[in-house]
């Protein structure tokens, strides 16, 4: 499917970042009091009245949010305090067609607070989350204590284990919650539903290659009505509401402490601290997405280790699953939890893991973070090919109910261990590690951007795909600091 869209306006879009920086600033100062119950915010206060300012960076975003470094400095230019804030809009800029209702970031809000509570220092503080202006919400949060992205580890192939079991614990608290709504954030399924179309499309496609790769081969070995029934049972967890779910938890929504040296690939910081962040998909759903979705980005990144003969690299990352798990299922037992139960989860996380892995395949979702060099689109295609495979494999053993929980985690691991093998037979030279790109440049990865840019893919024509590389660009321009001074 094909569209063509106008090109945007870059001036007004620019004048509108500016003009939303502004109105953070200013609505944050109006909230840096000397008797709010927020240290940070009193904090705040008080380097205002001594003739400070506040200033604000562009993390990510800016096609259905933006979110913000929030920075006081006093009079000397030194920060005094930081905190991270988030505005939402209920429409894509590019894509005002495609709505993401306000109520997400309040829901948010209470899942952060709610998850605090129930995990202290696994979350950031929430401060508050208010109205700008009548179709705007700001969120803002304490600034994270340790504020690196996980997913740099697993580029790297250098991974902290003591992560695997605090990360379990948190979740299956989450999971085990008895204050399930189950209305909870309903208003955003119609926005996950929005998704299916690109899925469909990916294993639909399969059987239309021409020159098809392993991965058509096996749709096309499967037939269509199999994978018609694939792709329904799929679009059949989003209405499933057996416990409260964090709803997006890939590698790159889990903040770790940043390495020691990066340039000598040297361990980890000193705590194992671990914070989980972006909550707005949080709602009603399947544990197993949450933990299929985890398991996605490492599962990539072995992949691409193997081809580039780096196997501890790629061990790391799957002993790593494997002690995620571990963990997960330990505490799934300890609480009493049935071989059917666990089955069941698995069996939901392999979906899971399936639509990103095939998004990974289909649109290149998070492929440009993998540890191959840019340029070497011949290593890049044979590490696709194998992500997609393994994502096929793991759909189509996800809706075969004869298959028993020991039987599915044995064709995971069967099927990873048979594309590493394939990879590490590709591979012409070994090739140096590096350190991840996306640490080096302080970029960070944005959800609202990879879906925009996946559905980009799949519904605009080559000549409109600039239109979202300029877009980033002129967003993440943040050359005119807008500072707010006292009030």
């Amino acid at each position: 499917m094909t569209a063509e869209h106008a090109e945007p306006n870059w001036e007004e879009i620019g004048k509108d970042k500016e003009a939303k920086k502004r109105a953070v600033l200013s609505h944050v100062a109006s909230r840096c009091t000397a008797d709010s119950d927020v240290e940070d915010l009193r904090t705040m206060g008080t380097c205002l009245a001594d003739g400070g300012a506040l200033d604000a960076s562009i993390l990510t975003g800016g096609l259905f949010n933006y979110t913000y470094k929030i920075s006081c400095r006093d009079a000397s230019g030194a920060e005094r305090c930081k905190l991270f804030a988030k505005l939402t809009f209920p429409y894509g800029v590019l894509f005002p067609d495609k709505p993401c209702p306000l109520s997400r970031t309040e829901n948010e809000w209470k899942m952060m607070t709610f998850f605090h509570e129930l995990r202290p220092g696994m979350v950031a503080v929430p401060y508050f989350c208010d109205d700008v202006g009548t179709d705007m919400k700001l969120l803002a949060t304490q600034w994270s204590p340790v504020d690196e992205q996980m997913g740099n580890q697993f580029i790297d192939g250098s991974v902290d284990g003591r992560l695997a079991a605090t990360i379990a614990d948190g979740i299956f608290k989450l999971h085990s919650s008895q204050d399930l709504d189950t209305e909870f954030n309903s208003e955003m399924k119609p926005f996950f539903e929005s998704l299916n179309p690109i899925l469909e499309s990916i294993i639909t496609g399969l059987h239309d290659q021409e020159d098809g790769d392993r991965v058509g081969a096996l749709a096309k070995e499967a037939g269509r009505e199999k994978t018609t029934e694939m792709f329904d049972a799929f679009a059949e967890t989003y209405n499933a509401s057996d416990c409260l779910i964090h709803g997006d938890l890939h590698a790159f929504n889990v903040m770790v402490g940043a390495k020691p040296s990066p340039e000598k690939l040297e361990r980890f910081e000193p705590s194992g601290r671990v914070v989980l962040c972006d909550f707005e998909m949080a709602h009603a759903g399947t544990a197993g997405w949450d933990v299929g979705s985890l398991r996605s980005f490492p599962v990539a990144c072995a992949l691409a280790h193997s081809i580039n003969g780096h196997d501890r690299a790629a061990t790391e990352c799957l002993d790593w699953l494997d002690a995620f798990w571990s963990s997960y299922e330990g505490a799934m037992r300890d609480a009493g939890k049935s071989e059917e139960d666990v089955a069941g989860v698995y069996r939901q996380s392999l979906r899971a893991t399936a639509c990103y892995l095939l998004a990974y395949y289909g649109i290149n979702v998070h492929m440009e973070f993998l540890p191959i060099d840019e340029g070497n689109t011949e290593d890049l295609g044979k590490v696709k090919e194998g992500i997609g495979a393994v994502g096929f494999k793991c759909l189509r053993w996800s809706v075969d109910d004869s298959l028993s929980y020991r039987d599915l985690a044995a064709n995971y691991k069967g099927a990873i261990e048979e594309e590493m093998d394939r990879l590490r037979s590709a591979k012409k030279v070994r090739r140096s590690r590096r350190s991840s790109v996306l640490r080096a440049s302080g970029r960070r990865v944005s959800d609202a951007n990879l879906f925009v840019a996946g559905l980009d893919r799949m519904s605009i024509g080559g000549s409109d795909r600039s239109i979202l590389l300029k877009m980033e660009s002129l967003l993440m321009e943040d050359d005119l600091s807008a500072e707010v001074g006292p009030q």
